[in-house]
C-alpha cells in the first residue's frame, strides 16, 4: 500500500510493473450476495495493473468486531482497508483504484471524460442500481417480492436501457472508443440483470446495449472478475428469503445439547423475531424505493430532469438512506 500512498513511482516504471510484482494497495473487503459493488474497482485494478486482495465479509459475525468499528466506524461495505486508514463506498474505492495509474486512460484522458465518467457513476447508483436491485434481490431470496414495485423497477429499467441505448449509438463505450470506469461500473451494475431477468424479449429493443455489454464481458480484464457472463434465456422467478430458516436451524442445534427441556424451548421465539426484523428491513427499503420513485416524478413535473434530479439533495438523501 505504501507504493502508492507514500511514495508515487513514475508512470514509465508504474508501466513495467506487474501485478505479481506489486505490493497490494490494499484488502478489498465485500459482502458476497452484493459483490458487483466491488467487482467495478476488482475490474479496474485489473486494467490497471493493480494488485488487490480480497476478502467476503459476514455483516452479521464482522460488522460488530471491535476490529471493524475501529478502522472503518461508518460500517460501509465495501471498503478497502490499507495501511494508512481506509476507503468505503463502491464509488469511492473504484476511484481511487482508477486513478492510481494515469497511463491506462480508465478515468478518461482529460478534465472533460472525468466529469463524464463521474456522471455515469452517479447515473448508475442513482438510475440503475436502484430499480434493478428491486427487480433481482427477490430473484436472490435477498428480499420479499412485491409485485407491483418489481413492475415499476422493470419499466424504470426500460427507461435506462433506452438512455444506454441512445448514448451507444454515437459512442462504442459510454464516453468514448476506449473502455473507461464508467462502462466498468455500469456493466457489473447491469451483469445480474442480464444473467437473470433480462430475457430474450426485454433486451431485443436495445441491441447496441446487449453489443456493448458482451463485448465488455469478453475482454480479459472483465473476464477475469465475472467470469462467464451468459445472458439469461427465460427470467428467473423470485425466491423465498431464506435467512430466517437458518437462523432457526441454528437456535435448535444450539438447544439440544444442554438436554434441559424447559430451557431448550425458550430460544424458539427467535426465529420469528429475526423474521420480523428482516421484514422490517424490507420494508424499509420499499418504502425508500417508492419515496425515491414519487420524488423524481415530482421534480419532473416542476421541469427538472436528468442529472439535476439526481443531484436534488433530497434524491441524494433517499438514495443514501
Amino acid at each position: 500500500a505504501q507504493s502508492f500512498c507514500g511514495r508515487l513511482p513514475t508512470a514509465k516504471a508504474l508501466a513495467k510493473m506487474t501485478v505479481a510484482a506489486m505490493a497490494p494497495v490494499g484488502t478489498l473487503h465485500y459482502v458476497e450476495a452484493t459483490a458487483y459493488k466491488a467487482q467495478k474497482a476488482l475490474i479496474a485494478a485489473k486494467f490497471n495493473g493493480v494488485a488487490i486482495k480480497e476478502s467476503k465479509f459476514d455483516p452479521v459475525k464482522d460488522s460488530k468486531r471491535p476490529d471493524f468499528v475501529a478502522m472503518n466506524p461508518t460500517g460501509k461495505v465495501p471498503f478497502l482497508q490499507m495501511d494508512r486508514g481506509c476507503i468505503f463506498t463502491s464509488n469511492a474505492i473504484a476511484r481511487f483504484v482508477a486513478r492510481c495509474r494515469a497511463d491506462t486512460f480508465i478515468y478518461g484522458k482529460t478534465f472533460e471524460h472525468e466529469g463524464q465518467i463521474d456522471t455515469w457513476l452517479e447515473f448508475c447508483t442513482h438510475e440503475v442500481e436502484v430499480p434493478l436491485m428491486t427487480w433481482v434481490y427477490p430473484v436472490l431470496g435477498l428480499m420479499e417480492d412485491n409485485a407491483e414495485a418489481t413492475k415499476a423497477a422493470q419499466e424504470d429499467m426500460k427507461g435506462v436501457l433506452a438512455e444506454l441505448e441512445q448514448q451507444l449509438g454515437s459512442t462504442k463505450y459510454l464516453i468514448g472508443d476506449f473502455v473507461s470506469l464508467a462502462d466498468i461500473a455500469v456493466v457489473c451494475a447491469l451483469r445480474e440483470g442480464f444473467a437473470r431477468v433480462f430475457d430474450p424479449a426485454f433486451r431485443k429493443p436495445y441491441p447496441k446495449v446487449c453489443a456493448w455489454f458482451e463485448a465488455c464481458c469478453t475482454t480479459p480484464q472483465f473476464k477475469a472478475v465475472l467470469g462467464e457472463v451468459k445472458l439469461c434465456t427465460q427470467a428467473e422467478k423470485p425466491k423465498p428469503v431464506a435467512a430466517a430458516p437458518k437462523k432457526e436451524d441454528k437456535s435448535k442445534k444450539a438447544a439440544a445439547p444442554k438436554a434441559e427441556p424447559k430451557a431448550a424451548a425458550k430460544p424458539a421465539p427467535a426465529p420469528a423475531a429475526a423474521a420480523s426484523a428482516a421484514g422490517d428491513a424490507e420494508a424499509q427499503v420499499k418504502a425508500v424505493g417508492d419515496d425515491i420513485r414519487t420524488l423524481k416524478e415530482k421534480l419532473k413535473a416542476e421541469g427538472l430532469s436528468g442529472k439535476k434530479i439526481n443531484d436534488h439533495e433530497q434524491v441524494k438523501a433517499l438514495v443514501a438512506q
